[in-house]
């Protein structure tokens, strides 16, 4: 099978060298004005999902450390309390 090749580009319109790229946006201060808001809200939203994932994972590793800590207490807390009930000296009442 004999396939022809993708025809080659070619660029058919002048491109004015002094203009800056994407120069049609940002020409007027309204412009400006609407591309600083919308980067500013992105970037706070962005922010705000940081922190919040941020607090989730602080949360379940200090979860996780308080369970492991009682896990680990918890039979010296049985035994004590036991040990204090049974050989606490009878009271005379």
């Amino acid at each position: 099978m004999n396939h022809s090749p993708d025809p080659i580009p070619v660029l058919t319109e002048i491109v004015d060298a002094a203009a800056p790229p994407h120069a049609g946006y940002g020409r007027t201060p309204d412009d400006r004005a609407e591309l600083e808001v919308r980067l500013a809200s992105a970037i706070h939203e962005h922010a705000d999902e940081l922190v919040h994932n941020a607090c989730r994972e602080m949360e379940a590793l200090l979860l996780e450390q308080v369970s492991d800590r009682l896990k680990a207490e918890l039979p010296a807390l049985i035994a004590r309390v036991l040990d204090e009930h049974f050989n606490a000296p009878a009271s005379g009442h």
